[in-house]
């Protein structure tokens, strides 16, 4: 089965975050957050075009093991910073199961 990185959410988007990381489990609080928009460099940034969307992209730092990605949009800023970090790891289709 098949998905798009951009139709993750809740803990299906936590799970695939903690897999793009090598963690066993990956919580959206915003302690880490902040952690994960500075250790990757990402860039975040409403959309006002598309009312309350945000999009963010990785644009990585050496050495961290997670280089540049397509940009991700979500209706949070976590929410895109996590669909983010998975497509910059696995790109914008994934292979579920």
């Amino acid at each position: 089965m098949n998905t798009r990185t951009s139709q993750l959410a809740g803990q299906e988007l936590e799970a695939w975050v903690a897999k793009a990381l090598g963690e066993q489990a990956y919580k959206t609080l915003w302690s880490d957050f902040e952690k994960l928009v500075d250790r990757f460099a990402i860039s975040i940034s409403p959309l006002p075009g598309k009312g309350l969307q945000w999009v963010a992209i990785v644009i990585g730092r050496p050495g961290t093991g997670l280089s540049d990605g397509p940009y991700q949009e979500g209706p949070t800023p976590r929410i895109a910073v996590g669909r983010a970090i998975v497509a910059a790891r696995f790109g914008k289709d994934l292979q579920i199961g």
